[in-house]
């Protein structure tokens, strides 16, 4: 499996739950449909994901010190308690933004 960062964004941590302290990232699946989405979003591969953020942090501006301290954690329910919204809490993370990453997954 190869995954292919497409782009990502980053927009400051405003969502549902303003108590939250830990910023999040969340992946998505280029050119997947709605229904795709519904169907796979408890089926990413999260482990290769994982092995990404480093990349993608240093991508973000983040320094090799403040990469070292984030300790990404995957969480199905992430942005949402029903799991709908998975993706990884970044906890240490210096940052009040959340990061959301655009992915191509090909064999």
């Amino acid at each position: 499996m190869k995954i292919t960062i497409e782009g990502f964004s980053k927009q400051p941590m405003n969502g549902y739950d303003r108590r939250r302290t830990t910023p999040h990232m969340y992946f998505f699946l280029t050119g997947e449909s709605v229904v795709e989405n519904l169907a796979n979003r408890r089926n990413r591969p999260h482990m290769e994901f994982k092995k990404e953020i480093p990349g993608i942090l240093r991508k973000a501006g983040f320094t090799e010190d403040q990469i070292k301290s984030i300790k990404p954690s995957w969480s199905q329910k992430c942005g949402c308690s029903c799991g709908c919204s998975p993706g990884f809490r970044l906890k240490n993370s210096p940052s009040n933004e959340d990061i959301f990453v655009d992915v191509k997954i090909s064999a």
